[in-house]
């Protein structure tokens, strides 16, 4: 009876526009309700989870002088609710409602900040039955009740009774949200991240076994269809693998805590993520700004990567997630290979197909411009445009689509990605250097032509040579048009000074500690450019970039290479896009 009332308002809230859904949630949220159908009310907790995310004491400092900074972006509330007054941005919002800013006022460590704590998640309950549609989405509830849980023992300990009972009820109500709404379409991490709260409830509220006994299956085959053999996510997005895994290993330990087993499905999950991350991480410690991935924290990365073992990371090839990795010497060069994800899945996903980043000791040097943190942002959809990246376009049009679409509960609106249809890469050993070839056919039905690259990292990771193709498929044809043209972008870091050489086509780039590089071309007409760096921690940046350009009325090819200079020695008079030319030669046709 309970599963049957259950899968019914499931199927309601999937059909049901915004209104019907907000009544539905009224309704299947009620006291009334949850008592009618047997669902569990939580009482007092057996343990606590552990926040691993960085916490800031300053901010509760701020907090008493009326300003309340989240995401960036700090709110003027004074004696206001911050729940009343207008949000300065949509992550702020988000923010405001995950309730994710606890942590920053446990940790200042003073009875002042914990009853500041109180009132605001007092004023969150009050208000809760009014909240917009943000405050209930599945990914912004199943963040309130995971930071419930972790701070609960700062909100409730001497807590008086009436208060005590007031968050219980709030954190049962939400529990019960979740276990209805969990299963909308088009959720992949956040329904993910919704069973690890039901788990974490299951585990940690006493009498609550029932969540855990109700979703560990589901949650295990979530994890299967989700976490890829080769540890990357669905998504293709590497901040997925850090957001998730920050609830992981809190998990993890949870059930450790309460002397079970861990399911082997999620201590296989971890271990494949952990190689994952290492196998995406520049020499800047930076992960690869693919696919929504904007700036990396490090603190973060170090949090997760303590609980790491000696874990295995793929290779040279990644290729359930499509990633591809070149690392000799001091140089690390990591490329997108694979194909777009699937298409409920790619709501972050960009259109940079064969894009790389490269990074030279810990200095990073050729980038993709990332993503912005606020969704809202008027470069949200602009970066994730082919242009934004490290590859080739046609005619400055993107390799794929992006759709928009009303997706979620509650329904907002979202730009999925399609196409291209085939998108391949793989990396292979040649007499010490590494050898990438990857192709992708994002032009082919608009143009006529399929994006052939071949990168070659020498074996003192001194030297990168690169050919770009644009190639008809067998019996093909162009469909250019002679106003036609290509592009092909090498986006620098903003802390990289290119130069243009008096030597053709030639350019130089100094980075901050003091290395030279030379860059060199043949097939085009070298330029440099303004760009954007949207990954950078506190604020966007302008940058520059290397832009090679010609015409494509027929079949192109260019040939391209960065070589490092040593300051002390003379530049090698074997000519950069010569030695690339031998790695065609070398390497055979992709």
């Amino acid at each position: 009876m309970v599963s049957e009332t259950m899968g019914g308002a499931r199927d309601a809230l999937s059909v049901l526009g915004v209104g019907g859904r907000k009544a539905v949630r009224a309704v299947m949220t009620s006291s009334f309700t949850r008592a009618l159908i047997g669902a569990p009310n939580a009482h007092h907790l057996r343990i606590i989870p552990q926040d691993l995310r960085t916490a800031d004491p300053s901010f509760a400092s701020e907090l008493y002088d009326g300003y309340f900074g989240l995401a960036g972006t700090v709110a003027l509330t004074g004696s206001e609710s911050p729940y009343t007054i207008q949000p300065p941005s949509i992550l702020w919002q988000k923010e405001l409602y995950s309730l994710g800013w606890l942590h920053n006022l446990e940790a200042a460590r003073d009875e002042i900040a914990r009853e500041k704590a109180r009132a605001l998640v007092a004023d969150w309950i009050g208000h809760s039955r009014n909240a917009p549609p943000v405050a209930w989405d599945v990914d912004i509830v199943a963040r309130r009740v995971i930071s419930l849980l972790s701070h609960a023992g700062f909100l409730l300990e001497g807590a008086k009774t009436p208060y005590y009972e007031l968050v219980m009820r709030a954190l049962s109500a939400e529990l019960h949200y979740l276990s209805v709404a969990y299963t909308d379409p088009g959720n992949t991490a956040p329904r993910l991240r919704a069973l690890t709260a039901l788990l974490l409830a299951g585990l940690c509220i006493a009498e609550q076994h029932s969540y855990v006994t109700s979703f560990l299956p589901t949650f295990c085959v979530e994890l299967e269809r989700q976490i890829l053999p080769d540890g990357g996510h669905v998504s293709r997005n590497p901040h997925t693998l850090i957001d998730l895994l920050l609830e992981f290993l809190p998990l993890k330990q949870c059930f450790l805590a309460r002397s079970h087993e861990a399911p082997e499905a999620l201590n296989s999950a971890i271990n494949r993520m952990m190689g994952m991350i290492r196998f995406i991480r520049l020499g800047d410690g930076s992960l690869a700004r693919f696919n929504g991935m904007s700036a990396t924290r490090s603190d973060l990365t170090a949090a997760i990567l303590a609980y790491a073992d000696d874990n295995d990371m793929p290779h040279f090839n990644a290729p359930d997630s499509g990633y591809c990795r070149l690392h000799r010497g001091d140089t690390v060069l990591i490329a997108d290979c694979g194909p777009p994800p699937p298409f409920a899945a790619s709501s972050d996903a960009h259109a940079g197909f064969l894009a790389f980043e490269m990074t030279s000791g810990i200095e990073p040097m050729i980038v993709n411009c990332g993503a912005p943190r606020d969704e809202s942002s008027d470069w949200a959809i602009a970066c994730r445009s082919t242009a934004g990246h490290s590859t080739l376009t046609v005619s400055d049009i993107s390799s794929s689509k992006l759709v928009k679409r009303r997706v979620g509960f509650p329904a907002r609106p979202m730009h999925l990605l399609s196409g291209p249809k085939t998108v391949r890469g793989e990396v292979k050993e040649d007499q010490g250097d590494l050898l990438l070839r990857a192709m992708h056919d994002g032009y082919k039905d608009r143009f006529g032509f399929i994006h052939h690259r071949r990168l070659r990292l020498v074996a003192n990771g001194k030297v990168v040579e690169g050919v770009d193709q644009l190639a008809c498929p067998a019996q093909g044809k162009p469909l250019t048009r002679d106003g036609d043209s290509f592009a092909i972008r090498f986006h620098l870091h903003p802390r990289v000074s290119p130069r243009l050489d008096a030597e053709e086509n030639s350019v130089s780039l100094t980075l901050p500690d003091a290395q030279l590089w030379k860059f060199r071309a043949a097939g085009a007409r070298v330029e440099i450019e303004e760009s954007i760096f949207l990954a950078d921690p506190i604020i966007q940046k302008r940058s520059l970039q290397i832009v090679l350009r010609g015409k494509c009325a027929s079949e192109v090819h260019v040939v391209w290479s960065v070589r490092k200079i040593e300051t002390n020695v003379r530049d090698s008079s074997r000519s950069g896009y010569r030695g690339a030319a031998r790695a065609i030669e070398d390497g055979g046709q992709g």
